[in-house]
């Protein structure tokens, strides 16, 4: 998986309560993993922390947000607490 295709993921968890839930609700690294593979993504921890990474320095900058971005926002959640969240959790091993 290309850092891209991370950014997808991370902006399918902001959109997407039901497939957010499922990964969580996952209690090993294998099922969370084959929830990914089900879900089309296939990524390193590394490209998801580069892409955590980017995603929060565009935040900083003020760099334009995408819709589902914003709009997460504005129902008071905290993109970077999500994003530092999952990037810890997908790859724990339970």
């Amino acid at each position: 998986m290309s850092i891209k295709s991370a950014k997808v993921l991370y902006t399918r968890l902001l959109a997407d309560k039901k497939f957010r839930k499922q990964l969580e609700q996952a209690v090993t690294y294998q099922q969370r993993y084959e929830i990914l593979r089900a879900a089309g993504f296939s990524c390193t921890q590394t490209e998801l922390k580069i892409a955590k990474n980017e995603l929060l320095q565009s935040l900083e900058t003020n760099e334009e947000l995408s819709e589902i971005e914003q709009e997460y926002i504005q129902g008071g959640s905290s993109i970077q607490s999500l994003l530092t969240h999952f990037d810890d959790y997908l790859f724990k091993e339970k």
